[in-house]
């Protein structure tokens, strides 16, 4: 699996190149710009955001004269036999950008690059679930829905956490609302949190709390007050975030500010 950024340009495999055997199925992604793929006869325009699948044992290319950036994988023809598909029905075929599948696939590959991927390290994993979600963006005109997928389950998973760490300062945040975002249901959300071995409430306030001690322990923040602090971390009940604070930290805020005033050391986070 890679990802090129390209000058204008074209990626080409020829004659020469392709006899080294390789039968795989390209499967390629326009991450920006408007790239052209070409085989013998065939020619294909995508748009930022969609895919083609190409043979690699057939010369060809894809390129244009503007810069773009693709993500590029190979998969043996054997991995789709296993999954019940034929990647022949697929080849040379413009795979909008905007469908359902389209759409995991992109995420959960960004998760990835965001280190998203909940508690997924195993790289063998990771690629198996690309490789699902890419089987199913080249086979399914259905819904995918709220499915128990291994792959669809880590790419909503990871969206989701994704999400919640970009929008955990809000107090308004809810399961509600990043249900809603995901175009999912909260009870489903719920299930995918749970799965993670957490909750949507708990794994909120433990980045509220991080972030909190983070902000109380800044230097450049050490005459801000406390309850200012909590807001900023998303807390509206300043009762709730110091009881919440000691339980979690072993002191109260004003300690933790009191003791960075000292030795300027966050090491007690975690």
């Amino acid at each position: 699996m890679t990802t090129f950024s390209v000058c204008p340009g074209f990626l080409f495999r020829n004659d020469d190149l392709i006899r080294d055997g390789n039968d795989g199925i390209g499967f390629i992604i326009a991450q920006s710009g408007e790239p052209t793929a070409t085989h013998p006869g065939r020619e294909v325009r995508l748009a930022a955001g969609d895919a083609t699948m190409m043979l690699a044992g057939a010369t060809g290319g894809v390129g244009s004269r503007e810069g773009y950036a693709l993500f590029d994988m190979l998969i043996p023809p054997a991995e789709w036999e296993a999954r019940g598909a034929r990647p022949g029905d697929g080849l040379m075929q413009r795979l909008w950008g905007k469908s359902e599948a389209m759409q995991l696939l992109r995420r959960y590959i960004g998760s990835v690059e965001k280190g998203f991927t909940a508690s997924v390290h195993d790289c063998s994993i990771m690629r198996r679930h690309i490789v699902d979600l890419a089987v199913l963006a080249a086979t399914t005109r259905c819904s995918i829905g709220e499915s128990s997928a291994s792959a669809v389950v880590a790419t909503r998973l990871a969206a989701a956490l994704d999400y919640i760490a970009s929008h955990f300062t809000d107090p308004e945040l809810s399961l509600a609302k990043v249900a809603q975002s995901l175009s999912i249901s909260p009870r489903y959300l719920q299930r995918l949190l749970e799965s993670s071995g957490t909750s949507f409430t708990a794994h909120v306030t433990e980045l509220r709390l991080k972030h909190a001690f983070t902000l109380l322990t800044a230097k450049d923040l050490i005459d801000v007050r406390i309850c200012d602090i909590a807001m900023r971390a998303g807390f509206s009940d300043i009762s709730h975030f110091n009881r919440l604070f000691r339980s979690r930290f072993g002191d109260t805020p004003k300690g933790v500010r009191a003791h960075a005033r000292v030795d300027g050391t966050k090491d007690r986070i975690l």
